[in-house]
């Protein structure tokens, strides 16, 4: 049996198609990679506030519902919270470091000031202003390679990254882990997801022996958090839910518009969807009492 494999066909997205079809080949099955060219790639000079939603991956999943493709592998931080009709997360491989980092040879609060900042999150954007109103925060747009490559050029002082991409790309460059209670990562930041047909029964036989469970209960308290806050990729909206034990996990959210910053954190015990149904909750809230509508 082949298994079709779309995803894009930037260098991480690369490695991370390789890390699933390296768990696929233990099964016996082949593999085949299909490039996908997604909204995003094709539009590296807008921000990507202007895309609108799924720009990472609605082409990747039109490949799978055409049955152009068996599987779609993302990182699942560009997954929109409701998936299209048909499809379904089959797995997630075990979670990478979830953290944002700061690359550069300064920390975030030693910078000088009026320094170049390169992102292209809203999230990112707000948080940081957040803190350190007399930065310059400029989009920033490209592959992880391309990125850091305008960072080492001079074009910014520092920009900000996943630490996941730094490590799945085996790269040297000094950085600072950012503290989630302070920069808070996005939904979901860290996991490799593989997304397939919900009635492809034979694939999904598959796929959930190579399903990190650990992961998969965080992601989706995660993914429940946005839903119930109404966020999603490219939301300023922050969430990381780590699991302790067989029902408990602490969680922490975040809401930032740059001016106002709001942290709610904490144990929850429960079901996934449940924890993160009430870590939502708690942080709507918070807003609703700072009189913000999300």
């Amino acid at each position: 049996m082949k298994v079709r494999i779309a995803a894009r066909g930037s260098k991480l997205s690369r490695i991370q198609v390789t890390k699933v079809e390296e768990r696929l080949k233990k099964f016996g099955l082949e593999t085949e990679f299909i490039e996908v060219k997604t909204k995003a790639d094709l539009f590296q000079n807008k921000p990507l506030s202007e895309l609108g939603k799924g720009v990472f991956e609605k082409e990747v999943n039109e490949y799978v519902i055409q049955n152009r493709a068996d599987l779609a592998v993302h990182s699942m931080k560009d997954l929109l919270s409701e998936l299209p009709k048909g499809l379904e997360i089959l797995a997630v491989l075990p979670r990478d470091p979830p953290y944002d980092v700061f690359i550069s040879n300064k920390n975030l609060f030693d910078t000088e000031t009026k320094s170049i900042i390169g992102t292209s999150s809203i999230r990112r954007k707000n948080l940081i202003s957040f803190y350190r109103k007399d930065l310059i925060i400029k989009d920033l747009r490209g592959n992880v390679d391309t990125r850091i490559n305008k960072y080492l050029k001079g074009e910014y002082n520092a920009i900000v990254l996943a630490e996941a991409s730094i490590i799945r790309l085996g790269l040297h460059v000094s950085y600072f882990r950012l503290d989630p209670l302070l920069i808070t990562p996005e939904a979901n930041q860290g996991i490799i997801a593989v997304v397939g047909k919900n009635d492809n029964y034979e694939l999904k036989k598959v796929l959930s022996e190579i399903n990190d469970e650990h992961t998969f209960e965080e992601a989706i308290a995660e993914r429940s958090a946005i839903s119930v806050v109404g966020g999603g990729c490219h939301s300023p909206v922050g969430v990381l839910v780590e699991k302790i034990d067989e029902n408990e996990f602490y969680g922490i959210i975040t809401y930032s518009d740059g001016k106002k910053k709001l942290t709610v954190s904490g144990y929850y015990k429960g079901f996934p969807n449940e924890v993160g149904t009430r870590l939502g909750k708690d942080l709507l809230k918070e807003m609703k009492n700072e009189g913000i509508v999300p």
